[in-house]
């Protein structure tokens, strides 16, 4: 296993060479620390005139950290725009998946006449296009990343509505989502262009 001090010369190694006015530009170690599962050193590194010296006008940005595996040596970069935890999430949530792809279906059958019921209110829809939801490759809802289809599912389980998440080989039918459906109205739009695609 890489060591901390040796994780992070693999990280200022990238840096070599960096010209700013004319001088070459020193880097150092932010911090540097063991990610959750314990698989990557997370390192964060900036210019040394902005760690040490405080001049915010060198600050580099746009990374988040970067990761190091801890056998290989390998590097990532994670962007500014993810957390780390997000970052390593998504990229174990992808190995498990193994090539299949995440897909929000119901946990329900249209034998359920509540929750029948429950999903045509909170659609406003027909029984005809619930039961298309509930039906066939129909059941195949949202498809996304796994944390994504987490989110949604919390969304719909505050309104009553039961889903889980299935892995499956093709998920051609189901509408592809994103992080735009952080919010309830949102995921019933995405619903409604599942149903008005014809199920």
């Amino acid at each position: 296993m890489l060591s901390a001090q040796q994780a992070s010369a693999i990280v200022l190694a990238l840096f070599d060479g960096r010209i700013r006015d004319g001088q070459p530009e020193r880097f150092v170690i932010q911090a540097c620390e063991l990610s959750a599962g314990g698989d990557y050193w997370v390192i964060r590194c900036n210019s040394e005139d902005y760690v040490v010296h405080g001049k915010a006008e060198y600050c580099y940005v746009g990374v988040n950290a970067h990761l190091i595996d801890v056998v290989t040596g390998e590097h990532e970069s994670v962007a500014s725009c993810f957390s780390v935890e997000e970052y390593l999430q998504d990229k174990h949530a992808l190995k498990v998946a193994a090539g299949n792809s995440y897909v929000l279906c119901p946990a329900f059958s249209r034998e359920d006449k509540v929750a029948l019921l429950n999903l045509r209110r909170m659609l406003s829809c027909s029984y005809p296009e619930v039961f298309a939801l509930l039906s066939g490759a129909g059941r195949q809802w949202l498809t996304g990343i796994r944390r994504h289809m987490e989110h949604i599912q919390r969304l719909l389980e505050r309104q009553g509505v039961a889903t889980v998440i299935e892995l499956v080989p093709s998920a051609a039918g189901a509408v592809s989502v994103g992080p735009e459906t952080w919010h309830i109205e949102a995921v019933l739009r995405a619903l409604h262009k599942r149903f008005g695609e014809g199920g």
